[in-house]
């Protein structure tokens, strides 16, 4: 069943609206708010396929509505359908993180159901995208720090035994400074080891 936030703070418009979605959809979930404010409380508490607003709502800039729903619903695609066709507005609600922009006409509300399939097919595939690009930067991060580690395992390696001659060697006065000095860089090791196979290598 797909779910649908409806923003319309028209009534008649929004009786419309969910004759063409019931109609297109089939088995349909729509839930309708008549202003942002209602919208962004009823984001906080439930999950939509999709959100289907109108530009022009009382007491809100339709482009920072949009990227309201945006900053609060990042996963969610946004449509945005008014009763006024103008292309600066559709650019700028396409700017602003519209999927898609639909004009209150016949003919639209008739397509309305197909456009907002696409919206949520195009929305998905781009997020799925999204996610094979933060996995393989992550893939790439956790390489690299696998390489560090290494390396630093080496150079630890390497402490320990310059220890462990300083320790078997009749020392200087000074060699107790020196010996020193190889605890704290070892114990600064340990902790950077840590500190990178916490961040990037599962245990």
């Amino acid at each position: 069943m797909t779910r649908i936030l409806l923003i319309e703070d028209n009534e008649d418009h929004a009786e419309l609206i969910q004759r063409s979605l019931q109609k297109g959809f089939g088995k349909i979930h729509l839930k309708l708010s008549k202003s942002a404010a209602d919208a962004y409380r009823v984001l906080e508490r439930k999950s939509f396929d999709l959100i289907l607003s109108d530009y022009y709502l009382p007491g809100i800039d339709g482009d920072g509505h949009i990227r309201e729903l945006n900053k609060r619903a990042p996963k969610i695609p946004v449509v945005i359908i008014t009763g006024q066709g103008d292309e600066k507005i559709a650019a700028r609600s396409i700017q602003s993180g519209a999927e898609d922009y639909v004009v209150k006409t016949r003919e639209a509300l008739e397509a309305l159901p197909a456009i907002l399939k696409r919206a949520i097919v195009k929305h998905r595939s781009h997020q799925n995208k999204k996610s094979q690009e933060i996995r393989r930067h992550l893939s790439h991060q956790k390489r690299h720090a696998e390489k560090v580690l290494g390396e630093m395992e080496e150079i630890n390696r390497h402490m320990k035994r310059l220890k462990r001659g300083k320790k078997g060697k009749s020392a200087p006065p000074k060699g107790g400074e020196d010996l020193s000095a190889i605890e704290q860089l070892t114990q600064q090791f340990e902790s950077l080891k840590k500190f990178f196979k916490s961040m990037f290598v599962k245990k």
